[in-house]
């Protein structure tokens, strides 16, 4: 273990914000908010410090999130979600990470390798600009652990079991990033 290695967890949408609702009614803020409690009490367990963005139902700025890691001063910034399509039969894992960020595509790689292992479809590592990608001054992914408005998913988001699993898997990549394997 890296002494004092930081890590903040943004759990997507909150609050007045749902992110994507599921065709039996979950709502994505409430999933990626259990997944990210779970991953941060794995990574306090370990010895690290975890930090969430939000602990409860609320609603956070996407710049204040950023905000919230770069002022915490945070090795790493991890941001987790439930993806959506138009498309019912849209699914699979995918994990992003902003393109001029130093060591963010290691880092995502590292998550999206886990979180492959779980029979996920492998939608791959991909860039984009989102703001707490852009924003963050440390290496930053964001996961997208499956589809909510994947019938199938939004059964398996829904499921405890399936949460440990993802949260383990979000967790392993983390780590494997800090062993630098």
């Amino acid at each position: 273990m890296i002494d004092n290695f930081r890590i903040a967890l943004d759990p997507g949408h909150g609050g007045k914000d749902p992110g994507a609702i599921g065709p039996g009614g979950t709502k994505e803020k409430d999933v990626v908010l259990a997944i990210s409690h779970l991953v941060a009490s794995r990574l306090i367990e370990k010895g690290y410090t975890a930090y969430m963005t939000r602990m409860n139902d609320d609603f956070v700025k996407l710049e204040d999130r950023a905000a919230f890691a770069n002022a915490k001063s945070v090795d790493l910034f991890v941001s987790i979600h439930a993806n959506a399509s138009k498309n019912p039969f849209g699914n699979g894992t995918e994990t992003y990470y902003y393109p001029n960020s130093v060591n963010g595509k290691k880092l995502a790689t590292k998550i999206h390798n886990n979180l492959i292992k779980l029979d996920l479809k492998d939608r791959g590592v991909k860039t984009a600009n989102f703001a707490v990608l852009r924003l963050t001054k440390m290496p930053a992914a964001l996961v997208e652990t499956g589809f909510i408005s994947h019938y199938t998913e939004e059964k398996q988001l829904n499921s405890e079991k399936f949460r440990h699993k993802v949260a383990d898997a979000i967790m392993n990549g983390i780590l494997d990033y800090i062993r630098g394997e």
